[in-house]
């Protein structure tokens, strides 16, 4: 449950940097356009000093009987302009675009291009004082008005465009300057991500493997048993009947043996010394059967103290004794406990499949019988079972 929520986590984190990057693209093409539209007005104010200028100018040098309406339009508009974005560039505000519509300028905050204002609206504000009381009121503005601004104008027009251009320049720089800065911080948050995406998918496989070998290990489990790690039951009676075709398959058709056992004075073990050491006992035994087994063999525990074998490869009588003489020979070395030493015995059973049309069921039932006719002949015995002639 632990390493799910870690992993949850780590999805939200991925989750997290994925739409901070959609969200620094944004805040990149958002800063973008407000820079452009920014160096663009810049530009404008260049422009339209240039414009006053020219348009006093012009007043100045109009023919008798000409008409001065439009030449004050202009410059009353190019005054408000210039006047206007000069003032959304030093406090920030609304200012007229391009296409004539209302845009909203930041704060110019960031030297030099502050000072740059700055100077500008120095030059500006003498001018700006003379005219605000008719550019407002929509009053004729004053021939010796417009003289004392003429003269202003043509004194402080080139320093005006001077520091115009070095404005440009330094939001041109500074918005250079911050759209690398958000472009690292995107180049990090990306790189944090795919590594981030890396180890959810490192993580993703590690858990499938553990998955899947979580499920084999369940599946060992479920044919195990518990106590002595032999197989159990429901595995040797799979074995046994896949057994039972492979020698159909074999060109030889050659046999081979089921051995039950069944251990000899286990329940006094039990009854005088308790349950752990009869587990203690089965233990050892089973560790005794599978020392014995060769590589192909199969042991299983049915249960209590009982236990069987496929033998595989053993295929005749004289082999099945020789076997079951060294069987014999193990279980009954003595068996140390904290208890003290313990001995046991064990009657084998022993049944050959020789292709005569036998199921699983059958071959237990027989070593069954084999197994309780060595009982009956003194135990600590193996008796071969022999099918009726």
């Amino acid at each position: 449950m632990t390493k799910s929520k870690n992993l949850i986590a780590w999805i939200l984190v991925f989750i997290f940097l994925d739409l901070s990057i959609l969200a620094i693209n944004f805040w990149i093409a958002h800063q973008i356009d407000h820079d452009s539209l920014a160096i663009n007005l810049s530009g404008r104010e260049r422009m339209l000093s240039q414009r006053i200028t020219k348009t006093l100018l012009a007043l100045e040098l109009r023919k008798p009987g000409q008409d001065q309406e439009a030449y004050i339009q202009e410059f009353r508009n190019s005054v408000i302009m210039f006047d206007q974005t000069l003032v959304a560039f030093e406090q920030g505000g609304i200012a007229v675009g391009g296409d004539g519509s209302q845009v909203i300028l930041k704060q110019v905050t960031s030297e030099p291009a502050a000072l740059f204002i700055n100077r500008a609206q120095q030059i500006w504000k003498p001018t700006h004082e003379r005219l605000l009381p008719f550019i407002r009121s929509k009053m004729m503005i004053p021939d010796e008005i417009l003289k004392q601004v003429q003269e202003e104008m043509l004194q402080h027009n080139l320093q005006l465009l001077d520091l115009m251009n070095s404005l440009t320049s330094a939001l041109e720089r500074d918005s250079r300057n911050q759209a690398n800065t958000l472009r690292v911080v995107q180049t990090t948050v990306f790189i944090l991500a795919m590594l981030n995406f890396v180890f959810i998918v490192r993580k993703l496989h590690l858990m499938n493997e553990k998955t899947t070998q979580a499920k084999e290990l369940y599946s060992e489990l479920a044919l195990r048993d518990p106590l002595t790690g032999l197989f159990n039951r429901r595995y040797f009676e799979n074995a046994l009947d896949r057994e039972i075709n492979a020698s159909h398959r074999r060109p030889d058709r050659s046999a081979f043996a089921v051995l039950m056992l069944d251990l000899d004075q286990f329940k006094p073990i039990n009854d005088k010394f308790g349950h752990e050491a009869g587990d203690d006992v089965l233990k050892v035994i089973a560790k005794r059967l599978t020392q014995h087994a060769r590589t192909n063999d199969i042991v299983a525990r049915l249960g209590g103290d009982e236990f069987m074998l496929i033998c595989s490869d053993l295929c005749d009588e004289q082999g099945a004794k020789n076997f079951c003489e060294r069987l014999l020979h193990s279980i009954n070395d003595p068996i140390v406990l904290n208890v003290g030493k313990v001995q046991v015995g064990v009657s084998i059973g022993i049944v050959f499949y020789q292709n005569k049309n036998k199921s699983e069921g059958d071959l237990m039932r027989m070593a069954d019988n084999a197994m309780y006719a060595a009982k009956k002949g003194g135990r600590n015995n193996y008796v071969i079972f022999r099918d009726a002639p």
